[in-house]
C-alpha cells in the first residue's frame, strides 16, 4: 500500500514592525528557529518552512507586534465570499 504524506500548511506570520520594540523575545522563544533578528534586532522570518504553528512568539510579544495564522487559500476565500453573498441575499430590500 502506498503512503501519502499530507501536505503540511504553510503558516503565515506578520510582524508589525512599528509596534516592535525590538526586546527579541519571539526570537528566543521559537522551538524551531524560524525567527531572527536583524541588525537592528527587530524580528524577521528566517525560514518560514520550520514553522510549526505553535503562537508562542504571538503568545510572548509583549507590544503584540507579531501574529501567526493560517495562509487563506483561495478555495477558502471563495467560501468565505459565498457566505457573504447568501447572508445579503437573505435581507430584504427596503422599500
Amino acid at each position: 500500500m502506498v503512503e501519502t504524506k499530507k501536505k503540511k500548511d504553510i503558516p503565515k506570520i506578520d510582524i508589525y514592525k512599528a509596534w516592535c520594540k525590538g526586546c527579541g523575545i519571539c526570537v528566543a522563544f521559537c522551538p524551531t528557529g524560524v525567527l531572527a533578528t536583524d541588525e537592528g534586532g527587530y524580528p524577521y522570518v528566517k525560514d518560514i518552512e520550520k514553522c510549526i504553528n505553535c503562537g508562542w512568539c504571538e503568545i510572548r510579544c509583549p507590544d503584540f507586534a507579531i501574529t501567526v495564522g493560517k495562509k487563506t487559500k483561495e478555495k477558502e476565500k471563495g467560501e468565505i465570499k459565498s457566505e457573504e453573498t447568501e447572508s445579503e441575499r437573505s435581507v430584504a430590500p427596503r422599500e
